[in-house]
């Protein structure tokens, strides 16, 4: 997921990675760090209409978890709901505005208990403008200062600009990289390392790359990790696969057939996935399917 506005280079990042950075010290203490300034500055004057100091802390500590927790489940909901797969975009703008609105009503709701204040949609929509200014400047801060020494403590690269493929064969050049020497495994078996992980080489079905990420389809599950397929050409043998296409490597045993056609063939793989095959290795990856069917016939 990539989140950007004109403020700071846009980060990306996974589920898993923001997982890392809302758990990590450096935004929990900023975190805390707004909600006691919130309450120093007795925003809003709730202390002054007559609101307890206990009380006020605990409203803008109910309001800082509020704004990051609808936040993140607007994040969540659009990864999972909007097209594009793995690779998701969004304008920090719009998590902020849902999130702020929505806090922006239980601060309302709460203050009205403790200080006899109106309560209303009307009272909240009178101090979102103010709210949404606030909230965006914490936001800004944090996407700008605090977020970078999250990424530097957790060394997670969400701020690095790779290309995934400039490392990938041109379109028109079927060879693959060299390979380097095979890791193994405690059994002896082959071990290619993606990502931080370790996979098998036998399990391996086959690898996308999606712009920074590589969408992994190893054994019974399927992962995306941060990565370029060159790191995954560099360690597998040129036996071991094909790669039909810049942006996939396909293992051998996953490959069921091929279907040919006037503009494009389809690599055909085992699980029922169709893998398009560029123009430019169209003659090597017949050739070579070919030749895996012979031997085993």
């Amino acid at each position: 997921m990539q989140l950007f506005d004109m403020f700071g280079e846009p980060p990306q990042f996974t589920i898993h990675e923001m997982t890392l950075v809302l758990r990590s010290g450096v935004f929990l203490k900023y975190a805390a760090a707004v909600a006691v300034l919130l309450t120093a500055f007795d925003t809003h004057g709730y202390r002054e209409a007559g609101m307890p100091l206990t009380a006020n802390m605990l409203l803008w500590a109910v309001c800082v978890a509020g704004f990051v927790a609808v936040y993140v489940a607007v994040l969540l909901g659009w990864f999972a709901l909007a097209p594009g797969g793995q690779q998701v975009r969004m304008l920090r703008l719009v998590p902020n505005v849902t999130a702020m609105a929505t806090v922006s009503l239980v601060v309302v709701a709460i203050a009205a208990f403790f200080t006899g204040q109106e309560f209303g949609w009307r009272v909240a929509l009178q101090r979102l403008p103010y709210n949404m200014v606030l909230s965006y400047t914490f936001e800004t801060l944090m996407f700008v200062f605090i977020l970078p020494q999250a990424d530097a403590a957790l060394g997670l690269g969400l701020y690095r600009q790779q290309i995934a493929n400039r490392a990938a064969p041109a379109e028109g050049s079927p060879g693959q990289e060299a390979a380097l020497p095979q890791a193994e495994g405690p059994n002896g078996t082959a071990v290619v390392v993606l990502g931080g992980q370790a996979f098998k080489l036998d399990q391996l079905r086959y690898v996308k790359s999606e712009e920074h990420y590589l969408r992994i389809s190893a054994g019974d599950s399927e992962l995306t990790l941060r990565g370029r397929l060159a790191d995954l050409l560099a360690q597998v043998p040129q036996e071991a696969g094909l790669q039909p296409h810049r942006s996939w490597w396909v293992a051998r045993d996953a490959v069921a057939g091929l279907k040919r056609g006037g503009q494009s063939d389809l690599l055909l793989l085992a699980d029922g996935c169709e893998v398009p095959v560029a123009r430019g290795r169209r003659t090597h990856v017949r050739e070579t399917v070919e030749g895996w069917q012979a031997g085993t016939e």
